[in-house]
């Protein structure tokens, strides 16, 4: 890398005096290089008067020195292979001057110019330079050298052994072995307890075997083939280097509880998830610095996923802080086969932690030393002040992308360095030699014994089989799998209960001035039938009641983005808040209700993490509109639906996905329940399209009160919010009712002969029509629970009318919502109960590649079209008519 020439070496004093004048004139008149000069210099507490710069040779040195603090990192030798040449060294610079060089500019380099807080900026700069390049403790260095030993034996052990499989190893960053074992040790110095752990694939095998404490014998094992689980019937399990760990830690007399979270090949789709896990953590302890997050990514991929920076923004945010977290770049300087200046548009991959003032250290992966100080640094820096720092380890990756590739056919220069290129471990060995800390022939019998205790795990593992189902003890042992399945919990309550609770709920405190819609809002809590809004709040509060914490996250949740729910009420006066749910006159568990940023992917991943460590609590993410969950996509794919699968991971997570097509066009309609739907599988999450207040209030009681805990994706309402005829009385909510996953209506006192199957608001509009028409011999039946399909309940109908017509109504076009996945298996349980005619038939919009249209006649017309073919008994030969989909599945 090339040094950027100084204009300072030549700059007189007067030229200097003039220039910084026309600057405090007016900032535009001087050249942006020169403001930011200027801009230092004031804040520093320069002299207000041009006198101050009176000593022509003490003048352009201090400004000389400000800038190699500042754009030293430009200059500093980073690359291991060295591949620009290194700048020329001044000539007669001071003894300060050329320290600072010396520190930024060499191996170790720090950035602090993007950061706003000039009192951050003078503690960084003051703990990076009091170090003055000084050497790590030698009882440090020659730790160091054991894991570089170790991490260079157990690659070449891998290398040999399974040429052709995937490892993703770490040869050409061994460093990143001891930097994490430092970064561990110096936090468990510093009083933190715990520490929760993600990263990618790459160096991941060693990092597990020689810094993070999973049993040899058992990753071998794995390596070699062997099944992770023992489970039956056995589960998809993963790949090695997607694995888990979670263990216990020691550095001198202090542990460390520590977990590595597995993770998908999904590239930066752990951070948000560990980030979670990390503030579930801390929320337990009761003191965030002790629990510890560390995120490991690669250059290529930090800077390409756009999860690094939703979730970087949540560092700040006070619902999502973890008090800092410490991350570390491997920087191999390369993608799978992708060029830096292919990659990335910033000088640096770490460009974006300049948005939320993190120090950056960027270090030499050959210069174990500087990655220990780096350390150091970046776990005091986040104890003392509670926020991010970030290491970019700059190294080479000496194989291809997976050890099988051949990076020779794309990098053919870069790799004939890397082969002339001596290893890191030698490098080393070469300076602790000539600093008298390593004897002549100690190198080699400390490889040799960490190549035997890698050998003898190796033949171990040929006979391991693991011994137990994987499925995490702890705080999860009361909802481990058990033979039978468990009996449904009944979650209604004795109405005075309720009543209290309610009145809680609509009280206004005592100097508390809020609008006067709010109020009446308010105040309607505790009259009458409940509303949607209610119904949720008083679920809430009853398990608050009962010592569960609940915490609900999501764009605009505390208001509700239907202005529906008021959860925290806003004195207009002073725009003090007052959440009803955190004083119920009760004892009661913590209600955390925290809007969140406009983020799906990172805030949904950091929910899913936290509901990881809280089993004991109801955790709840909504998104601002159904459709929008498509920006988590790869949380709901690579954890949601498959963790437990992949991980024996569980999760209670809830979702809660506005749903419900009402002509306001394909970005504000539809959840995407078929996705969810196609995602079913294992009894792996929980579908559920509530209809009433009543049944809502029971499903999330429901989430907790059960003794198992799956993801719970509820498709909720938009019109039910307001219509009249979606409440529910008290009675509903009353002791010995419980969520009814089948609700029907009609067929009392009558034969039925035509039973409608649908979910959702479409029912209210069904059975309008029923009442309109008189059509005593249909039924309307509102499917509640989608899966687990509830096949009980309607097999039990299908045996009561058994010679009834059956059809599917659904207001979604025919090739979305749950159609598909309803079709053969309702039909199958028509077979069983006996019916004649057991094929079902569909009424629904025609197909489409949009979930919805935008035109609320066209809308409108469809949807009563629907509701007229539904009654009309239209079958597979009838005519449909436009834009509707009418017919018995083929």
């Amino acid at each position: 890398m090339s040094r950027l020439s100084s204009p300072l070496n030549a700059a007189g004093a007067a030229y200097l005096e003039a220039l910084h004048e026309r600057y405090r004139e007016d900032p535009d008149q001087v050249d942006v290089s020169w403001r930011t000069v200027f801009q230092v210099l004031d804040e520093l507490g320069a002299p207000s008067s041009p006198a101050g710069w009176a000593d022509p040779s003490a003048d352009p040195a201090a400004l000389l020195r400000e800038a190699i603090r500042e754009r030293g990192h430009l200059s500093a030798d980073l690359d291991p292979l060295r591949r620009a040449p290194p700048p020329p060294t001044p000539a007669g610079e001071d003894a300060e001057t050329a320290r600072l060089r010396r520190l930024y500019e060499g191996t170790l380099t720090l950035e602090t110019a993007h950061i706003d807080d000039a009192d951050l900026r003078a503690w960084l700069r003051d703990a990076y330079e009091s170090t003055d390049a000084t050497t790590p403790p030698p009882d440090a260095r020659q730790r160091a050298f054991a894991l570089l030993t170790a991490a260079e034996e157990f690659e070449r052990l891998l290398g040999v052994r399974y040429p052709t499989k995937k490892r993703f190893g770490a040869e050409g960053m061994e460093t990143l072995i001891p930097l994490l074992d430092r970064i561990l040790g110096s936090a468990a110095a510093a009083g933190v307890t715990e520490v929760q752990v993600g990263t990618m694939h790459r160096g991941r095998l060693s990092l597990m075997a020689n810094v993070l404490g999973k049993p040899l014998v058992e990753l071998f094992a794995g390596i070699k083939g062997m099944h992770p689980f023992l489970s039956d019937p056995p589960v998809p399990a993963d790949v090695p280097y997607h694995m888990g760990i979670d263990g216990t830690l020691t550095f001198g007399e202090r542990t460390l509880a520590l977990t590595l979270s597995p993770n998908p090949s999904h590239l930066e789709a752990i951070n948000p998830v560990t980030l979670g896990r990390a503030r579930a953590r801390q929320d337990l302890a009761g003191e965030p610095k002790r629990v510890l997050c560390v995120l490991l990514h690669t250059d290529a991929s930090v800077i390409g996923q756009g999860s690094v920076t939703e979730a970087l923004q949540l560092s700040g945010v006070p619902g999502f802080s973890v008090a800092g977290t410490i991350h570390i770049v491997v920087n191999n300087q390369i993608g799978f086969t992708t060029n830096p200046d292919e990659a990335r548009t910033s000088r640096h991959c770490t460009g974006l932690w300049k948005a939320v003032d993190s120090p950056i250290l960027h270090v030499n992966a050959d210069d174990p030393d500087a990655a220990l100080r780096a350390a150091d640094l970046a776990v005091a820096f986040r104890q003392e002040h509670g926020r991010d720092a970030v290491i970019d380890l700059v190294g080479y990756r000496r194989n291809g992308h997976n050890e099988i590739d051949e990076p020779r056919f794309t990098q053919p220069v870069e790799y004939r360095a890397i082969d002339a290129h001596p290893g890191v471990r030698d490098l080393y060995a070469k300076r602790l030699s000539a600093d008298g800390l390593l004897a002549a022939d100690a190198a080699p019998a400390l490889a040799a014994k960490h190549k035997a205790r890698f050998q003898e795990a190796l033949a171990a593992a040929a006979d391991h089989r693991p011994n137990h189902d994987g499925f995490p003890a702890g705080r999860w042992a009361p909802f481990a799998p058990t033979a039978t399945p468990p009996a449904e919990p009944k979650t209604g309550l004795p109405p005075d209960r309720l009543r209290a609770l309610l009145a809680s709920l609509a009280a206004i405190p005592d100097g508390l001035t809020v609008d006067r819609k709010v109020e009446r809002v308010v105040r309607q809590r505790a009259e009458g039938d409940l509303v949607w809004a209610t119904g949720e709040a008083l679920a809430i509060a009853t398990l608050l009641a009962e010592g569960t914490p609940v915490r609900l996250t999501g764009q605009d949740v505390t208001r509700g983005a239907f202005s529906h729910r008021h959860f925290a009420l806003t004195d207009t006066a002073s725009g003090r808040r007052h959440v009803s749910l955190n004083n119920l006159g009760v004892p009661q568990a913590r209600f955390d209700v925290v809007n969140s940023p406009l983020s799906e992917h990172a805030v949904l991943g950091f929910e899913y993490g936290y509901s990881l460590e809280r089993p004991d609590a109801l955790v709840i993410w909504e998104a601002q509109f159904g459709d929008f969950a498509n920006g988590a996509q790869i949380v709901i794919d690579q954890f949601l639906a498959s963790a437990e699968d992949k991980w024996r991971q569980p999760s209670g997570l809830v979702l809660l996905l506005p749903h419900g097509l009402e002509g306001q066009g394909p970005e504000h309609s539809s959840a995407r329940p078929e996705r969810f739907l196609q995602m079913a599988a294992r009894d792996n999450m929980q579908i559920a399209h509530p209809s009433t207040p009543a049944n809502c209030f029971h499903l999330l009681r429901r989430q907790i009160h059960r003794a198992v805990r799956k993801p719970l994706v509820v498709l909720s309402p938009k019109t039910l919010l307001r219509l009249p005829a979606a409440v529910s009385p008290l009675e509903e909510f009353a002791l010995g009712t419980a969520f009814r996953p089948v609700i029907v209506t009609g067929g009392e006192d009558a034969d039925v002969r035509t039973l409608l199957l649908c979910s959702g608001k479409l029912a209210y509009e069904l059975e309008r029509e029923r009442a309109a028409r008189g059509a005593d011999d249909v039924a309307v039946v509102r499917l509640e629970m989608l899966y687990p399909l509830p096949a009980a309940e309607l097999s039990a109908l299908f045996h009561r009318w058994p010679g009834a017509r059956c059809v599917w109504v659904q207001e979604e076009p025919r090739n979305l919502g749950a159609w598909g996945f309803l079709d053969r298996r309702l039909e199958a349980l028509r077979e069983a109960a006996g019916a004649p005619h057991p094929r079902v038939a569909c009424v629904a919009r025609d197909e489409a590649g949009s979930p919805a249209g935008s035109f609320h006649g066209d809308h409108d017309a469809d949807q009563r079209h629907i509701v007229e073919q539904a009654f009309a008994g239209a079958v597979a030969a009838a005519t449909p008519a436009p834009r509707l989909a009418v017919g018995a599945a083929e």
